[in-house]
């Protein structure tokens, strides 16, 4: 089974901690690096070429609704699942819009976000819209 690279892009230093923790003992799924922001997940991007990333929206420099759109016109293969606080209808509309592959909130990532990941991964567009998974809680 290949390993699948991981980015995490999140202001929020306890939250990507708890993430890498999350991951820890996923052989398949590994963490390569981290940003703090918008303008340094696009750095992050182009430098470490992951095949997922955890995106959050509030962010400094650049939401990551702005970023997502971005990357996903530098990389459209790239699998970006949203990881936010916000849990409404108009935010999960607006990722998915803007090319994300699922939305996750922060609150029950710990039952959501290593089964949307998968789903993401395992389906050759990286999209768990197929799968009824867009709206993760």
């Amino acid at each position: 089974m290949p390993i699948r690279k991981i980015l995490i892009v999140d202001d929020d230093m306890r939250l990507r901690s708890f993430v890498r923790e999350l991951f820890s003992p996923e052989e398949d799924l590994q963490i390569i690096g981290e940003a703090v922001d918008g303008q340094e997940a696009i750095h992050k991007v182009k430098e470490l070429q992951p095949d997922l990333v955890l995106m959050d929206i509030t962010m400094p420099r650049m939401n990551g609704l702005d970023v997502t759109q971005r990357l996903k016109k530098i990389l459209p293969e790239l699998v970006i699942i949203i990881l936010t606080i916000h849990d409404m209808d108009e935010y999960r509309k607006a990722a998915m819009n803007s090319g994300a592959s699922a939305y996750v909130v922060k609150k029950t990532m710990m039952a959501t976000l290593l089964p949307a990941v998968r789903i993401a991964l395992s389906d050759g567009r990286g999209n768990c819209k197929g799968h009824g998974h867009e709206g993760y809680t």
